[in-house]
C-alpha cells in the first residue's frame, strides 16, 4: 500500500462522502507518492464573509510530512487565482479525520468546533 490508500483508510469512507469527495489520487513529489488529492463540495465564504449558500468544488492535500504529520491544504479557483480556503500542519492520524469532517460546515468560521 502507498501513503494514498493508507490515508484515504485513516480518514474513512463516512467523512469523505460527507465531503462529497471524488477525483481521488495519489499526490506526487519528485515521483513520489506523498499524500492523498481529492476534490470536495464545500461551503465557501463570500466577499462579505458570510457562507454562500452554494457549494463550490475545491481541491483538498493532505501530505504526510517528514515528521509523520499530516498538512492539509484547502483551495479553490477564485477570480485573482488560487485562493485558500484553509490551511494547517502537523495533524497527527487522529486528528485528521475530524479535521476533514470540521469542513463540512455552514457557520462563521472555516472549521465547526463542536466536531474539533
Amino acid at each position: 500500500m502507498n501513503v494514498a490508500d493508507i490515508t484515504r483508510q485513516q480518514i474513512g469512507a463516512n467523512i469523505l462522502m460527507s465531503l462529497g469527495a471524488h477525483e481521488l489520487g495519489a499526490l506526487t513529489k519528485e515521483g513520489r507518492v506523498i499524500g492523498l488529492t481529492f476534490k470536495a463540495r464545500i461551503l465557501p465564504f463570500t466577499k462579505s464573509g458570510k457562507r454562500s449558500p452554494r457549494p463550490r468544488i475545491m481541491r483538498v492535500t493532505i501530505e504526510l510530512n517528514a515528521l509523520d504529520y499530516y498538512d492539509v491544504r484547502v483551495i479553490y479557483a477564485a477570480r485573482e487565482g488560487i485562493a485558500t480556503h484553509y490551511e494547517t500542519q502537523n495533524i497527527d492520524v487522529q486528528q485528521l479525520p475530524k479535521i476533514l469532517f470540521a469542513l463540512d460546515y455552514d457557520g462563521s468560521e472555516v472549521l465547526n468546533s463542536r466536531v474539533l
